[in-house]
């Protein structure tokens, strides 16, 4: 067996250079060059703008003045409830309501030919006003406050309205 017909591993190398090993030290030393040249170009974090500090320090000031000190809310605060309506403009405003959800109902009918079973089948309901069906016929029974209102299938619908519907359309 000659030198040559030895087996050595892959690696292995009958002379060595050193130039691998320049080579690398190298490209360490670039990338650390690199790396500490980014780090000097990195932008500080911005700065708070001028107006911050006095905000902060008068919101302070005033946070601690509640604190120590809490103000009379019956002066600060001066609270108007709101009045009810009139019962006469509930009642006008409930038989509108109802009135709407009177014609919604019959459009539904002349499209499909039968009443809805619910209020939702005819579009959305009107709170406080529930349906009642009765065969071929049907009632509205609206509520407000104590007083209830009730409109049948049977009546005029433009009776039913009255005067309510009227002011509303101005006329």
């Amino acid at each position: 067996m000659s030198s040559e017909d030895k087996v050595r591993p892959f690696h292995s190398k009958s002379e060595g250079s050193g130039q691998e090993a320049a080579d690398a030290v190298a490209a360490v030393l670039k990338h650390a060059a690199e790396h500490d040249k980014a780090a000097r170009e990195k932008q500080d974090a911005r700065k708070q703008p001028r107006w911050m500090l006095p905000v902060g320090i008068n919101l302070a000031v005033f946070a601690l003045y509640l604190l120590i000190a809490p103000p009379s809310w019956r002066g600060w605060v001066t609270v108007h409830p709101i009045e009810a309506p009139p019962a006469q403009q509930q009642m006008d405003g409930l038989r509108v309501a109802m009135y709407l959800q009177a014609q919604r109902i019959e459009a539904y009918r002349q499209k499909h030919g039968a009443l809805p079973t619910s209020l939702e089948d005819a579009g959305s309901a009107t709170p406080g006003v529930e349906y009642h069906r009765q065969g071929g016929s049907y009632q509205l029974v609206g509520t407000s406050g104590q007083a209830a209102l009730v409109y049948d299938s049977s009546e005029s619908l433009a009776d039913f309205g009255g005067s309510a519907v009227n002011r509303l359309s101005g006329g």
